[in-house]
């Protein structure tokens, strides 16, 4: 088994090395430790790597820019840099494992990465009062802007708040999201009705018995969510 640490500070990277050694045992595990992004890069082209241990900043440069221009191994972001958890589920990595390492938390994260069978639903990381949950795309029903939060709303009835503006998710979701408001998108697989109610206004019906109003600015995009 083939495990890349990508860590720029060697005590920090002897410890993960330990760490990963005794949590594989008896496993034959070849390491190997990168200290600049090019550097992984460069064992990332020429070597089958079955692990990624990835810090964030490497020698000044953002990590993330070795999964944007690669083939990634299954990857477990370990960082002090708290708040770049969203974005390391928006990578799809595996998990996130905050410095200070506790042998405990890597080893969850490890098994993770080793069990070959699960594999992760592209999701929304939702951050909200003080904790991440992930929400796959394919379960959202619809998002709704409240105040400085966005209620994301799921087929199964849960609804999270999220602590960022409607735009800034907009800018995340993937194809199948459709704006109908100033306040509002919605999943296009999960709109179970369209109805014109008195003035011409327009309300969607969606999985769960969310209703959710369409804009006369939107009525283009809702437009193309009826059957042809």
């Amino acid at each position: 088994m083939n495990v890349l640490i990508v860590e720029d500070e060697a005590p920090a990277a002897r410890r993960l090395e330990r760490m990963v050694r005794e949590r594989l045992a008896p496993r034959t595990v070849a390491l190997t430790v990168a200290n600049t992004v090019e550097t992984a890069r460069q064992t990332l082209d020429s070597t089958i790597v079955d692990i990624l241990l990835l810090d964030l900043n490497i020698n000044g440069a953002d990590g993330f820019s070795i999964l944007d221009s690669v083939r990634r191994p299954p990857t477990i972001v370990v960082s002090a840099n708290a708040s770049r958890a969203i974005d390391a589920f928006d990578h799809a990595v595996i998990d996130f494992v905050a410095k200070p390492v506790s042998a405990d938390r890597l080893a969850i994260a490890l098994d993770r990465a080793l069990d070959r069978s699960t594999v992760r639903s592209p999701s929304l990381a939702v951050r909200s009062a003080g904790r991440i949950d992930l929400a796959a795309f394919a379960d959202i029903v619809a998002l709704s802007g409240a105040d400085d939060y966005v209620e994301v709303i799921l087929a199964d009835g849960r609804r999270f708040l999220h602590d960022t503006s409607l735009g800034d998710l907009e800018r995340r979701l993937p194809a199948g999201f459709v704006r109908v408001h100033r306040s509002h998108i919605v999943n296009a697989a999960h709109v179970r009705s369209i109805r014109t109610l008195p003035g011409r206004r327009r309300v969607l019906g969606l999985t769960g018995g969310a209703e959710i109003p369409v804009s006369r600015s939107h009525a283009a995009a809702v437009s193309a969510l009826l059957p042809r």
